[in-house]
């Protein structure tokens, strides 16, 4: 008989070690895929409805699991939403650090290749925003939500910000050594930007900032304002 605890989890989805009837292997890839499912719901719902419009039970519901299953996992729909933002920026950060790798590499090879290093970076950037949407409106979402809410935010795109102007000083983009934060806040701004307000600003243009080949140009476009050597 299948038996619920004060969570309405059944015992179906006990994670890791909570019972002793040995299957503990097959109860901890059982937990990791629920608490996986249950974050992959809780990211798109957030970044659908809002932290305010979306509730644990339909989080539950979206990821097929028990309907006290995010409550045992993550304990409350704030931890829920902290765990989904600290998996999005860590997403974002492997991304970028991959591609600043390669930047670097390039730069050693051929410090003169500032241009290509650059384009590289960006595009990197606008390639990992075109590929992760939730990304965008989570991002959105919680700044229209919690704005001046938080005692004190995590620092998640320091070392982003920090690898990110070490990069553009090397390219050569000499903004970098005079307001280093302004430059990183100005980058940001013109990737992120178009596709927050593709139904309405960039509508209005007659353009889609979600196609790729609005973004092409406007690595392009991005480039030419930091580099304008660049061609």
């Amino acid at each position: 008989m299948t038996t619920t605890d004060g969570w309405g989890m059944s015992a179906m989805d006990e994670p890791a070690g909570a019972s002793s009837n040995g299957k503990r292997t097959g109860r901890v890839r059982d937990a990791d895929r629920s608490r996986a499912a249950i974050l992959d719901a809780a990211e798109h719902l957030f970044a659908e409805l809002g932290f305010q419009g979306a509730s644990l039970a339909a989080i539950a519901d979206r990821a097929h699991v028990s309907v006290g299953l995010p409550g045992y996992f993550f304990g409350s729909k704030e931890e829920l939403h902290d765990a989904v933002l600290q998996r999005v920026f860590d997403r974002r950060n492997a991304a970028l650090d991959r591609v600043a790798t390669d930047a670097e590499e390039l730069l050693e090879r051929a410090p003169e290749a500032g241009e290509e290093a650059l384009r590289l970076l960006i595009r990197g950037y606008v390639d990992f925003l075109l590929e992760n949407p939730t990304f965008v409106w989570l991002l959105t979402r919680d700044a229209l939500e919690h704005a001046g809410n938080r005692e004190e935010l995590p620092r998640h795109s320091q070392r982003f910000a920090d690898r990110m102007v070490s990069l553009m000083t090397r390219a050569g983009v000499t903004e970098a050594a005079h307001a280093p934060d302004q430059l990183f806040l100005s980058l940001i701004g013109m990737c992120y930007f178009p596709l927050e307000h593709d139904a309405t600003i960039v509508a209005g243009m007659g353009q889609r900032a979600w196609s790729r080949a609005f973004h092409d140009r406007r690595v392009d476009h991005i480039v030419r304002l930091l580099l304008p050597r660049a061609t």
